[in-house]
């Protein structure tokens, strides 16, 4: 696992890179925000002083697979992400917002209902 400090440096380091050639490259602003995700779910998860294990375990995925998305290797789906704030305790509000010339803005409420095996 990579501790504070190094995970502090690769990620200043990865920005620098993205940063020297964003405006030619929307990959890199697709980064920067995978990065952002995972400090999110990163910082959520220590606050409520879980291990990468315990989530990992508890929403069904690999320890590994926890470690990427938290490292900004990608953006988990919806149900992965409901399945991460069920096992951390939390509720996430998810908001897509799309660059573009739209004036209007409407609201769009997605339910997940959890099913129980019976």
């Amino acid at each position: 696992m990579m501790g504070h400090s190094r995970w502090e440096t690769y990620k200043a380091k990865r920005l620098r890179e993205m940063e020297a050639d964003a405006q030619s490259h929307s990959e890199y602003e697709q980064a920067g925000r995978d990065l952002e995700l995972g400090d999110q779910l990163r910082e959520i998860r220590k606050r409520r002083g879980l291990s990468q294990k315990v989530v990992a375990e508890r929403s069904g995925m690999s320890q590994p697979a926890l470690s990427r998305i938290e490292g900004g290797g990608g953006i988990p789906d919806i149900a992965t992400l409901l399945r991460l704030g069920a096992a951390m305790g939390v509720r996430f509000r998810v908001e897509l917002v799309v660059d573009d010339d739209t004036t209007e803005i409407e609201p769009l409420t997605v339910h997940h209902r959890q099913l129980t095996n019976a």
